[in-house]
């Protein structure tokens, strides 16, 4: 273990050391830990399977998180096990996992430890627990084609699609203000201008969602149009997905562009024994287009796939994912600019870099990376954990006190 940093800096000292108000924040967490203890211990949900479950949970989050660290990847995964113990044990259980994992982590000799990002970024780990346990038992993982409520994801996927149509549409049309400006009443009257943007572009979202929920999508008993929608959802989530994969990794930008062999200060890089890759990133329009069929395909694939069974089911799946990671990246980002200044020392560091590049300003930037990375790493979480319990035998699911009711049979 490295407690170096667990001090509190003298005058002058930035590192290895925590400021009084951080080290008041890390003693807050250690007050949460408790208090969502008591709250799950209460609820019943901590049960001696549960909690044989949570340090083997714990211990995949630090293991996955740790190598993609290690490796500088734009994606955490380092929520599984906490996705997990939400889905089996609820959202208490879930939470108090995410917490402690981040806790434990920060204080080991391993990549992304030995520090205090790790902690600082424990209540996020909590309200992906928190929502994984909310998710579960509303079904994501154990959805099937009859059932009424895969309107309800239907729905709320055509509204974030709405949001983030509207924000296109301001940004393509009227223009988003510029935040990076210097004067100050005009960089206010900017952020002002862009909250009420973000707002009505959120507003539509909700008013869209609504109306499909009320009619298009309001399914009542069975209805051979839920397995319908269902497959072309799926098929046009996964074509979405992978898209989304492909740009962050092989685009101009993307992953692969950064791993040069050289340091910022022009010194070999030892990360991947010193490896240029910049050349699997694929300038566009090619990268873009490649993208595009790649996506294309996958999607066809998948829609012949989906028609299959119940193999639809990843799609409330995917969602319960989107939506976790927009909530994870809007309690993330300040804590990573006001905290870090947006530099965690993670792979993420350098969708930040890039953002910063664009003229946003450090906020501005954590959240942008915050919005490209968190919904597709839990997204992904989301589906490997779908895959963990769908392998999972009926005897063992009922060890815990939520796996019989919120997981797939």
């Amino acid at each position: 273990m490295n407690l170096d940093w667990l001090q509190i800096c003298a005058e002058g000292q930035t590192t290895p050391c925590v400021a009084p108000i951080q080290l008041a924040y890390l003693a807050a967490l250690i007050i949460g830990v408790i208090v969502l203890a008591i709250i799950g211990r209460r609820s019943r949900d901590f049960t001696t399977a549960v909690l044989t479950l949570m340090p083997v949970a714990i211990a995949i989050n630090i293991a996955v998180g740790s190598i993609a660290v290690a490796l500088r990847l734009p994606i955490y995964l380092d929520s599984i096990g906490t996705v997990l113990v939400g889905a089996l044990a609820g959202p208490w259980a879930g939470a108090l996992t995410g917490i402690l994992s981040n806790l434990i982590w920060s204080i080991l000799p391993i990549p992304g430890g030995a520090g205090p990002v790790a902690a600082f970024f424990a209540p996020v780990a909590g309200v992906i627990g928190l929502m994984a346990g909310f998710w579960a038992g509303r079904g994501v993982f154990q959805l099937r084609s009859d059932d009424v409520r895969v309107g309800g994801f239907l729905a709320l996927a055509a509204g974030i699609l709405a949001a983030a149509v509207a924000f296109l549409v301001v940004q393509a049309t009227v223009g988003i203000p510029d935040l990076a400006v210097e004067d100050p009443d005009t960089l206010l009257s900017n952020q002002t201008t862009f909250v009420l943007i973000a707002i009505g572009c959120v507003a539509v979202g909700v008013v869209v969602g609504w109306l499909l929920g009320r009619t298009v999508f309001d399914f009542q008993g069975p209805d051979p149009r839920i397995r319908t929608y269902m497959i072309g959802a799926t098929a046009i989530s996964a074509a979405l997905l992978i898209f989304a994969v492909f740009r962050l990794l092989f685009g101009p930008t993307g992953y692969f562009s950064g791993v040069d062999g050289v340091n910022d200060d022009g010194t070999p890089d030892s990360f991947l024994f010193g490896w240029n890759l910049t050349g699997l990133s694929i300038a566009d329009p090619a990268g873009l287009i490649a993208a595009v069929v790649l996506a294309v395909i996958v999607g066809v694939l998948v829609l012949a796939w989906a028609r299959r069974g119940e193999n639809a089911r990843l799609f409330p799946v995917w969602v319960g994912g989107l939506t976790t990671g927009l909530v994870a990246a809007a309690i993330s980002a300040p804590i990573a600019a006001g905290v870090f200044g947006g530099v965690t020392g993670g792979g993420t560091d350098a969708l930040v870099a890039l953002f910063r590049t664009l003229g946003l300003n450090v906020f501005q930037s954590a959240f942008a990376q915050g919005l490209t990375s968190d919904p597709l790493d839990k997204t992904i979480s989301y589906t490997i954990v779908f895959a963990i319990l769908g392998a999972l035998p009926v005897t063992l699911r009922t060890m815990y006190s939520r796996g019989e009711a919120t997981v797939v049979e």
